[in-house]
């Protein structure tokens, strides 16, 4: 009997069955020299899928997210949202303003694929850790350098954050309901969005070495890539007309928007041809609207004045519903709606557990929680989380020794000197307060052990 698709799916993308599969990126190494959330998140896409990442953090300081936190609120003496941005990954401590870091530094990147860094345009390369440094010790390294307005230009030297590139990019314009009241999106969109772009400009690095056997420089400008996404600029390059900032609503699609209903809750709901506005209108019981000449045609719909009108009766029917109602009927008629989700229902959502969407992970230090699983599913080699964070130079030993083949006494002078180190004793950088780290075999890996 031949297997049906969605069977056939189902079973392809079997979520028990991730951990016996090959990874993607196995045997790429990336060195991870930035911190906050740009750099961190291109590295984390890599390591999901099987990429060696390294983390290179200051001694006792760490990456600043490790104290970045919503609300002060910490999880076993870590950042929730720091162990988000770097599971996976291999924490070592380097004092990169000592001659000898920057020698272990560039020792690493001799035996790496990638290198990644988010500091200002061109500090790298004056600590001699930049790309015109590191291509020399080893010309097939790919090395991605992520900053605000790009590694050349008239506005290199410019800072940026997320706030700035939502605003230089006109996102931030683009989401409010009128010109007097525009709005940041939520989160980091500005850092999250560039970085995704940043992991394609990797493996298309990598795609091109593995045919020409030559590494590359690549450049990821923040405040350009959300760019990438705003084509109304386009659309106003084209017609010389600004769509200004729509709110809810979408100017391709009439009616849409997000609406509350009788039970206080907030539902979307969005239309785009002729033949699912006749079947909304017949879930309101309104059916004499889709014979309404402005409201007939789709092109007639999409009209400023026609589109405000539709929307404000669909808003009206929405305020006399409950929302389970609503979603009943869309499933039942077949048009698009959706319940607006908050992070509880996320995280308990169950067509999200199923999917890998959401992970119930345990982990070996931290225990049990709920995280981001990759966004993209892969049948014979997905992505997966085999760890969270760990303290400022937990894995020092582990890396060196494995990787650079030093001895413990190597390490241990290293340590005298000042060069490597560890964490300081402050939430968000420590181990949690009931890990007895003397015991911990990654931390102590090979001690014992003399040269």
């Amino acid at each position: 009997m031949t297997e049906d698709y969605f069977s056939f799916t189902e079973r392809l993308f079997d979520q028990s069955q991730t951990s016996g599969k090959p990874e993607a990126l196995k045997g790429i190494r990336v060195l991870d020299l930035s911190r906050v959330i740009f750099g961190p998140m291109v590295a984390k896409w890599l390591a999901l899928f099987g990429a060696e990442v390294i983390k290179i953090e200051q001694p006792e300081e760490g990456d600043d997210w490790r104290s970045g936190t919503y609300w002060g609120k910490y999880w076993k003496d870590s950042s929730p949202y720091f162990q988000s941005l770097n599971p996976n990954k291999y924490f070592v401590a380097i004092d990169l303003k000592e001659e000898k870091g920057k020698d272990l530094v560039k020792d690493l990147a001799k035996k790496a694929d990638v290198v990644i860094e988010n500091y200002r345009a061109g500090l790298a390369e004056a600590w001699g850790l930049g790309y015109m440094a590191m291509s020399k010790i080893n010309p097939k390294i790919i090395y991605i350098s992520c900053s605000g307005y790009g590694q050349w230009g008239p506005m290199r030297y410019f800072p940026s954050y997320d706030l700035i590139s939502q605003s230089v990019s006109g996102v931030a314009r683009m989401t409010g309901f009128s010109e007097k009241r525009t709005f940041k999106l939520p989160d980091y969109y500005g850092d999250f969005f560039p970085a995704i772009l940043g992991v394609v400009g990797v493996l298309s690095a990598l795609h091109h070495r593995e045919r020409t056997g030559k590494g590359q420089f690549i450049d990821m400008a923040q405040t350009e890539a959300l760019m990438r996404v705003m084509h109304n600029w386009t659309y106003m390059s084209a017609t010389g007309q600004d769509i200004h900032p729509t709110g809810n609503f979408d100017p391709t699609m009439a009616p849409s928007g997000i609406f509350k209903t009788r039970d206080g809750l907030f539902i979307s709901i969005a239309v785009a041809t002729k033949e699912q506005f006749l079947i909304l209108t017949e879930a309101m019981g309104a059916v004499e609207l889709a014979t309404d000449k402005r409201f007939q045609e789709t092109a007639e719909r999409l009209k400023g004045e026609n589109a405000a009108i539709i929307n404000e009766k669909l808003a009206q029917w929405v305020h006399t519903q409950n929302a389970e109602d609503i979603i009943t009927l869309a499933k039942a008629k077949g048009f698009a709606a959706a319940v607006v989700m908050d992070d509880e229902k996320l995280v308990r959502d169950e067509w999200r557990e199923a999917r890998g969407s959401v992970v119930e992970f345990v982990d070996d230090m931290y225990g049990n929680s709920r995280f981001a699983g990759p966004a993209v599913s892969l049948h014979k080699s997905p992505g997966r989380i085999k760890r969270l964070t760990r303290p400022i130079g937990y894995h020092n030993r582990y890396v060196f020794k494995k990787i650079l083949g030093l001895s413990e006494e190597d390490i241990r002078k290293l340590e005298k000197e000042d060069v490597i180190g560890y964490w300081d004793n402050r939430v968000g950088k420590r181990p949690p307060s009931y890990v007895d780290i003397s015991k911990d075999k990654i931390f102590n890996y090979k001690k014992d052990e003399r040269a």
